[in-house]
C-alpha cells in the first residue's frame, strides 16, 4: 500500500533497484507544500518502533527536542540529507537535541536485521536507527516519503515537518552536489533560541514509503 495519492505527486526522477531474484522500485516524487494550516501542533501520544535487536521503543517518551527522519538505504535523497544536515547537524546540537531515522518502508524492512544493521553501519551515523515495521509511526506523524523530517518540541508538538534542505533538488539542477536551501538547521537554530520558525513546513520530496 502506497502512503500517498500518486495523483497529486510530480514524478521527477526513478531508480529500479534489484537484489537477488527480486526487484523493488524506488520512485522518487515531490510532494506539493501542504496546505495553510496542515501542520498539527497536538502532542504525538506514541511512536513504537523496535531497535535491530528487536527491543521496542516509543520514541515519543524520550525527552526533549527530537528530529525524526524517515530512513532508506536505497533512497538517494536519504544519503544527500544524511551529508547536508542530518549528521553534521546532528554533531552540532549533540547533547541539546536527539536525532533518529525511522525505517518504515516495506523495501527495506524486508531485508532482515543483520542487513539493516550492516548497511547502517557502513554510513557511520552518529545516531541511532530504528524499525517501524507496524508502520504506527509513519501514520501517526503522516510520513509519505524518505527522508521526510519532523522537528518535535519537548511536549512532542510538531514543530517543523518537510526536507531537511534542498540538495537533491540542488544535484538536478546543477549537476553537482551542494545545497542553498537549509531548512531544518533554520528550523533548529530559530527554535532553540525561543524564536518563531519562519519557515515551518515545505514540500516533501524523496521516494515512496511503501508497505
Amino acid at each position: 500500500m502506497f502512503l500517498i495519492d500518486l495523483q497529486r505527486a510530480s514524478y521527477w526522477a526513478s531508480a529500479v533497484h534489484h537484489k537477488a531474484d527480486r526487484a523493488a522500485v524506488i520512485v522518487e516524487i515531490t510532494l506539493p507544500l501542504p496546505e495553510q494550516g496542515e501542520l498539527v501542533h497536538l502532542p504525538i501520544s506514541s511512536l513504537p518502533v523496535m531497535k535491530t535487536d528487536g527491543n521496542k521503543v516509543d520514541l515519543a517518551v524520550r525527552p526533549g527536542w527530537k528530529v525524526i527522519y524517515f530512513w532508506s538505504a536505497a533512497c538517494p535523497c536519504v544519503s544527500a540529507c544524511e551529508r547536508y544536515s542530518f549528521i553534521p547537524l546532528a554533531k552540532q546540537y549533540q547533547g541539546k537535541v536527539a536525532f533518529y531515522g525511522v525505517v518504515s518502508g516495506s523495501y527495506d524492512l524486508s531485508h532482515g536485521a543483520l542487513s539493516l544493521q550492516k548497511s547502517i553501519g557502513d554510513r557511520k551515523l552518529p545516531y541511532p536507527i530504528f524499525l517501524d515495521k507496524t508502520h504506527a509511526t509513519a501514520l501517526a506523524l503522516h510520513a509519505q516519503v524518505t527522508p521526510q523530517t519532523f522537528l518535535l518540541n519537548p511536549k512532542n508538538e510538531i514543530v517543523f515537518s518537510g526536507m531537511p534542505d534542498d540538495s537533491r533538488r540542488y544535484l538536478a539542477g546543477a549537476g553537482k552536489p551542494g545545497v542553498t536551501q537549509t531548512y531544518l538547521s533554520d528550523a533548529l537554530a530559530q527554535a532553540l533560541a525561543g524564536k518563531p520558525i519562519t519557515q515551518p513546513k515545505t514540500e516533501n520530496q524523496g521516494c515512496i514509503i511503501s508497505w
